[in-house]
């Protein structure tokens, strides 16, 4: 089962991302609550704690006295250090045991603030997500969450070590709820390049069928095809995931089926794209809502012979929108007409 740690300061919004990936069906393991879970249910986590700090921490109801051990350990590093050394292996144990039970998940996640920092969990995560945000927003949210004075929450800030963006999956979180629930949508479900690599780790999942993604007449964005349906075809939104019922009137072509003009004959979009991709690198195409000079700046240098007098401005357009959807919410890896026979062949 594939491990993915979402991470992130105080504020970020790590735990809102997390949310989004419940309500996904994603198994989300929070640390912080099962550590304070451990704490009633490890029998032998208690007395370890007392040895290691050499003191009671017990209150009258025999469970642990959580104000007392804070208090310990607040200021006091080699205390902290020995009730990690309690706590850790047995979270650990625990995750392992919950991660082996989530049979039918696609992948789980790991929440915590700080676990990339303890050298016991090195090796855990297959993938990590690193949720930011302006320390101001950050601020502002903590505040208004917890109830606590700015000057609380800037020594939180201050304290908590910096968190490492290098190998990891950033996603910012400055804007609104909606914003965040599209770049979740995105890095965890719209098979990019980072996700589908590590997760999947399956090229071929990875690859875009342009014979099965759609432009419907009137509709935004791109489609998914996913199956007939009695009056005409079932398909899912690249960017919200949800399905819609197209009848056969309904304007669809799949992308596959869509040429462009030039000098010498006609190109497949999956040609152009291909050389759209050469010229922008890892880069956005240019807004369909960009200048016409910087719509047609791009198709000089991808395809410099392109007919102006057949492929205009408003196609142009187009191109550079249904591009930008295969970049953010699937892949500019393309299935080839071979492969594409093949597996027809093997289905038959």
């Amino acid at each position: 089962m594939k491990t993915v740690i979402v991470t992130g300061g105080i504020g970020s919004g790590k735990s809102a991302v997390c949310a989004l990936l419940r309500e996904r069906g994603i198994p989300v393991y929070d640390c912080d609550a099962r550590a304070k879970a451990l704490y009633d249910e490890n029998p032998a986590l208690i007395p370890a704690l007392e040895k290691a700090l050499s003191m009671p921490l017990r209150g009258g109801d025999g469970r642990l006295d959580k104000a007392a051990l804070a208090q310990r350990i607040f200021s006091d590093k080699k205390a902290r250090e020995a009730v990690e050394a309690a706590l850790y292996p047995a979270l650990l144990a625990d995750f392992k045991a919950w991660r082996s039970a989530q049979e039918e998940a696609p992948f789980v996640v790991l929440e915590s603030a700080i676990i990339l920092s303890k050298p016991l969990f090195r090796g855990l995560a297959d993938a990590v997500v690193l949720v930011d945000a302006s320390p101001e927003i950050r601020l502002r949210r903590a505040m208004k969450r917890d109830g606590a004075t700015e000057e609380a929450v800037r020594g939180r800030m201050a304290a908590q070590a910096p968190i490492s963006s290098a190998d990891a999956c950033v996603i910012r979180n400055d804007g609104t709820p909606e914003d965040l629930r599209k770049e979740v949508e995105r890095v965890f479900f719209g098979k990019n390049d980072y996700i589908c690599k590590i997760l999947k780790n399956d090229t071929k999942a990875m690859k875009t069928d342009l014979a099965k993604t759609l432009s419907i007449r009137g509709q935004h964005g791109l489609f998914t095809y996913i199956a007939q349906s009695r009056t005409g075809a079932i398909a899912e939104s690249f960017e919200d995931k949800k399905r819609y019922n197209f009848s056969a009137n309904s304007g669809i072509t799949t992308l596959a089926d869509i040429s462009i003009y030039t000098a010498d004959g006609e190109v497949k979009l999956q040609e152009v794209f291909g050389k759209m991709h050469e010229v922008l690198g890892d880069k956005d195409a240019p807004s369909a809502k960009a200048a016409p000079e910087e719509l047609k700046a791009l198709f000089v240098k991808a395809l410099p012979d392109y007919d102006g007098e057949r492929f205009y401005v408003s196609h142009m357009k187009k191109v550079v929108e249904w591009y930008n959807a295969l970049k953010n919410y699937a892949s500019l890896d393309f299935v080839t007409d071979e492969e594409r026979e093949a597996e027809a062949a093997k289905e038959a």
